[in-house]
Parts: C-alpha cells; structure tokens; sequence
C-alpha cells in the first residue's frame, strides 16, 4: 500500500478527512433510494391499479436507465470532477422525488423514474470511485468497502420502517415530498466536504469522446476477478429485485400492511449492513470464497419459501433476515477483490471498476422487475417466487464456475 502514499496525498479529496463525508453521503443516498422504493410497488398497485407486468416495466425503467449512466460517467470520472458528477446526480434524483406526487399515469411516472436513475447512477458512481482514491496509506480496500457497504444498508435499515410510517401515517404524497430533500442534502454534504477544486470547464464532461472509446479499450483489459464481481452483483440485486417489486403484490391481499412490510425491509438490510460493517473481522480470518455458494443458496431460498408464509409477519421474518445476510457478505467480497484486482496505478481505472461493479447491481436490478412481472402475470405471483430463483441459479452458476477457474490461474491477492 506505500505506493499509494503520492498518490493520495494528491488527491483534492483528501484535504478533509474524506472518508466521514462519503459514508454519510452514502448513508442518506441509500436511505432516500431506499425508501422510495419501498413506496413505489404498493403506490402504482394501490394508487395507479397497475398491475405486476406493468409495477415490473416501470421498475426496471429506473435500473435501465441507472445501467445506461454507468460506462459514461466512469469513463469520464476523474476525482477532480467528483464535486459536479455529484451536484448533478442528486439535483437529479431530487427533482424527480419532488414531481412523483404530481402524475397519475405508468407512463409518466416511468418516466420520473429514468430521471430519478439516471441521477442516481452518476452519484453512487462518483462515491464509490471517490471512496477508493480517497483511502488513506494503510488502510485496506476490503476495509473500506466494507464500511462503505455497511453505510449503504445502514441506509436500507432505516429506509424500511421508515418509508411504510410515512406511507401509512401521511399518505404517499406527503411522503415523496419529504423524500425528495433526502438526495439534495446528502450531495450537498459530501460536495461542500470535497472543498472548491479547480474542476476545469463545464463543458470538459461532454468533450473529448475519445475518452469513451478508451473506455470501451480498457474494458477488454479487465481481469477476471472484476467481472466475477459483476455477476456477483447482478444476482444480489436480481434477489433484493424480486422481493422489492413484488413482495407488497403478494402479501398486502394476505393482511400485512405497509409498516409491516417496510419492517421486513428493514430487517433484511439491518442483517445486510450489521455483517458488511463486521465483515473485515470475518474476511481477515477465513477466505470468503468457500462461503460463496452457500450464500447464493441461501438468497435463493428466501425468495422461493416466501409464498409458503404470506400471510405471517413473523414468520417471514428469518427468510428476510438470511436474505440480507447474504446480500451483504457477497458484495463485500465482490467488490473488494475486484478493486484489490485493478490495483491503485489509475483513478480512471478505478471509475470504470465502479462504473461495472454498479452496473452489475442495475443489471440485476433491471431483469429482476421484468422477469418477474411478466412470469407473475403468465403462472401466478406464487409460482414467480418458486420459479424465478431456480433459473436464476441453473443460469448463473455455470457462469459463476467459468469465472473462479479463470481467477484459479491468477496469483492469489493479498490482503492488507
């Protein structure tokens, strides 16, 4: 890690103690994200009469366009341009919260939600790529995502009860609107922390499209270890996807209500985030991958016992719990093998690492709503949930298995 020491000192990020603002940035972000889409399947189900087809589309509308911002903004992140990635993601997000109370059709509000993903996708970019560059001498990768991920559920867990209080105490309209000063104050805090870089022109983000395709080129570069961590996040999001979306479908006709449901969120996330933070104890004392398959298991088995328990709160609440657990373990494994990979020479090596590490996460994230929408609507909302993660597993882990052989030939990384 002594190389890094010039290369930090550099960094603009570095001049405040960057690491405080960042998880706190992440916190609020995760928890604004969160708790909207805790809202959105019972408002377009309740509200707009949509049914799982359509609750799918308008859900994976919001992680298509989150997955289409990810390759830009990584080929052109630079953590000097950190503060105005963040600035435009949040003013972005925000926006979109506010205006959600004010349309009444699929369409628009699909629409609201590509803004909102857009948005979305250049802040948690810019964080994550900025969180890396700014790790102080010593402190390891596998450490610092660990907290960052731990922040990141952290804000799931709050996200949870939280969002069905507001929804059953206030109605949903004056619960978007107070969500939507949720994104604002987190890139607020984290771009006023960054200080007053010299960014260069507003226009350098939108020129030299010669860097895009550079980023394409490096692409090809990258190491296997990397794109296991894609397909890692592809299936944690696809699990955390299905339950979202179609979860409150299936048990708000069995007698839960909205706070009962934000309260099975927040336990999956509390276990997601409780084992991220205490995740550099378990890494630094057994290696994480023989746990790997365990843990798919383990997420896929929540997802298919859920129909068996509908209409009991207390007995879903193991299912979420395991669920998170798995969640959370898996992406810190993911990600920090995949930054330990591409090693701290470049920041823009870095951003693309984000850049797929994210995309993965939208990629699950977009096929989970869509898959399971139009499964629900042939076979039933109970057969998608015993279905849907059978096929998951027949297709992801042969891939799975393809890329721990390529890793097998690589030396084995070291850990800080």
């Amino acid at each position: 890690m002594a190389e890094a020491r010039p290369r930090v000192s550099r960094n603009p990020l570095a001049r405040s103690n960057p690491l405080a603002p960042i998880y706190v940035c992440v916190f609020l972000f995760s928890a604004g994200e969160a708790m909207l889409h805790v809202l959105v399947p019972p408002y377009l189900a309740v509200e707009l009469r949509a049914g799982p087809a359509e609750v799918g589309t308008v859900l994976g509308v919001f992680a298509g366009a989150a997955l289409a911002a990810r390759l830009p903004v990584g080929a052109v992140y630079t953590t000097a341009r950190a503060r105005r990635l963040l600035t435009v993601g949040g003013a972005m997000s925000a926006g979109a919260f506010a205006l959600v109370p004010l349309v009444r059709g699929t369409v628009p509000f699909g629409a609201l939600m590509a803004i909102d993903g857009f948005g979305w996708s250049m802040a948690t970019t810019a964080q994550m790529a900025a969180l890396v560059a700014a790790r102080p001498p010593g402190v390891s990768t596998a450490w610092a995502m660990g907290w960052y991920s731990g922040f990141n559920g952290l804000g799931h867990t709050v996200a949870g009860a939280t969002a069905g209080f507001l929804a059953d105490t206030f109605g949903f309209t004056v619960s978007f609107l107070v969500l939507a000063a949720v994104p604002a104050v987190a890139a607020a805090i984290m771009v006023a922390a960054l200080g007053r870089a010299d960014l260069g022109p507003a226009a350098d983000l939108l020129e030299r499209p010669a860097r895009l395709r550079e980023a394409w080129r490096h692409l090809a570069g990258m190491p296997a270890v990397v794109w296991a961590g894609v397909l890692i996040m592809v299936y944690i999001n696809f699990v955390s996807g299905i339950m979202n979306s179609f979860h409150p479908l299936l048990v708000i006709p069995a007698g839960l209500s909205i706070t009962q449901i934000g309260v099975l969120v927040t336990v999956r996330a509390w276990g997601s985030s409780t084992v991220r933070l205490g995740s550099g104890f378990i890494f630094g004392r057994t290696d994480g991958r023989w746990m790997t398959l365990p843990l798919l298991l383990a997420g896929a088995a929540s997802l298919f016992l859920l129909p068996s328990f509908r209409s009991s709160f207390a007995l879903q609440v193991p299912l979420f719990a395991a669920a998170g657990v798995s969640r959370g373990l898996l992406r810190v494994t993911g990600s920090a093998e995949a930054f330990d990979g591409v090693g701290d020479e470049d920041d823009r090596r870095h951003g693309m690492t984000a850049a797929l590490l994210h995309a993965g996460l939208d990629l699950g994230k977009l096929i989970a709503p869509l898959v399971g929408g139009f499964v629900a609507e042939a076979f039933g909302l109970a057969a998608m949930f015993r279905l849907v993660p059978l096929a998951l597993l027949a297709a992801y882990l042969p891939l799975e298995l393809a890329a721990r052989r390529s890793m097998a030939a690589r030396p084995r990384l070291g850990r800080a």
